[in-house]
């Protein structure tokens, strides 16, 4: 097989998941940051809930179990890409994204296992200096970041199931 229909294989299998999950990651997101504007609410609302959703862009990566095996404390940016598209990296650096969510689903891909949601205004602020290594198959290289290295306000949440 080639690195070219491995890699279309790849891409169908994470379209798969992302539609699987995308409810799930809807309501993660919206729970985030869907509030209620009390202020709002108190002085322009009628008999209703007033809530409040800021624009905002989220990054999302849903991983599969064998690399929360190997790497549940660490989390990837996809670097460089040999044909010098822009990558992940590129579109935070030129603050396309707002926030990033980093999960793990579980072996049977039936559920989200671990997600934290990261500020990336924090990650810009940051020098850490990730590890960068090649993807494999060989599409493109991957920054591999270690979540405990990160200020504190980097992730906004964490979850992990029991």
């Amino acid at each position: 097989m080639t690195n070219l229909e491995t890699n279309k294989i790849s891409f169908e299998r994470d379209i798969e998941i992302e539609h699987k999950f995308s409810r799930t990651l809807k309501a993660i997101l919206g729970n985030q940051f869907i509030v209620q504007d009390k202020i709002e609410d108190l002085e322009n609302g009628t008999d209703f809930l007033l809530l409040r959703v800021n624009p905002f862009r989220v990054g999302v990566r849903l991983r599969r179990h064998k690399y929360y095996l190997q790497y549940p404390n660490d989390f990837t940016i996809r670097w460089e890409r040999p044909s010098g598209v822009d990558t992940e990296i590129h579109k935070i650096r030129k603050g396309l994204v707002d926030y990033i969510l980093y999960g793990f689903i579980d072996e049977e891909e039936n559920k989200i296992i671990q997600y934290f949601i990261g500020d990336l205004a924090v990650f810009m602020k940051t020098e850490i200096k990730p590890i960068i290594k090649p993807n494999d198959p060989l599409d493109s290289w991957l920054a591999i970041y270690r979540l405990s290295y990160f200020p504190e306000d980097f992730v906004i949440k964490f979850y992990k199931a029991n």
